[in-house]
């Protein structure tokens, strides 16, 4: 699968990603789908609620299945640039180490220094700086060091990986009448829509969730077109500074 805006997801490669995912030497987990009553924090609501625990992930969040398809399908020991507040750069730098790729994470000054550490740990370079100047930076990387770009949320591969979250849900339950999900740059959600929407869940609501500050995918939406805006949010994850081709095909 190559990265092409407007290309569309099937239930076929979804479900060849979801094999490509769960086999990834990566180690990715298929997380358990837990009762919100199991929890610390029930809410007295008269209908069920459920979460998908992909903080028991090794990296600690969903990015890992992306990023098992992302790097699967790409040349071992390449060269590799991306852009991330952290939680794909963290998944991205523990993919590098393991198959022996070089690569640099450009983070926007506003993430948190815990993630540029943990990345580091890895062996993969970060460069922090403005958000404004993230996309320049990555132009310079791909053409004075002939460096590869991997989109951290506008990627075909990285949307079908992210895909297999939403299989699992259905395997435990059918036909949800409600999916919500956190939205930043909108893979995760573009991935788990498909793959309810391709299943014939045609009842079944899907809801992304972003920050008021950060609402590059709504507005996008209301546009009909991906936009760019300063977007400002304490949840730095879910502050990207444009929405993608591929999420809005």
């Amino acid at each position: 699968m190559e990265i092409t805006p407007g290309k569309q997801l099937t239930l076929e490669m979804l479900k060849e990603a979801r094999d490509t995912v769960m086999n990834s030497p990566l180690g990715v987990v298929n997380t358990p789908l837990i009762p919100l009553s199991q929890t610390a924090l029930p809410l007295d609501v008269t209908y069920n609620l459920y979460i998908k625990m992909e903080n028991m992930q090794r990296t600690g969040s969903f990015k890992i299945r992306g990023v098992a398809n992302q790097f699967a399908r790409r040349p071992k020991g390449g060269h590799f640039v991306t852009m991330s507040a952290g939680n794909y750069g963290k998944s991205f730098a523990y993919a590098s180490k393991h198959y022996g790729s070089r690569g640099k994470v450009l983070m926007p000054e506003t993430a948190p220094a815990t993630r540029s550490s943990v990345i580091t740990s890895f062996g993969v370079e970060v460069e922090r700086m403005p958000t404004t100047l993230l996309l320049s930076a990555v132009e310079r990387c791909v053409q004075e060091d002939n460096m590869t770009f991997l989109h951290s949320y506008d990627d075909i591969d990285l949307i079908a990986g992210h895909g297999s979250l939403g299989l699992e849900i259905l395997e435990v339950i059918p036909n949800p009448d409600v999916v919500v999900l956190c939205c930043g740059g909108g893979g995760l959600l573009a991935g788990v829509a498909a793959a309810i929407k391709l299943s014939n869940c045609n009842s079944t609501m899907v809801y992304g969730v972003e920050p008021e500050g950060a609402c590059t995918m709504y507005t996008s939406f209301i546009e009909k077109n991906p936009v760019s805006m300063d977007a400002k949010s304490i949840a730095a994850g879910l502050a990207p500074p444009f929405a993608g081709e591929c999420i809005m095909a």
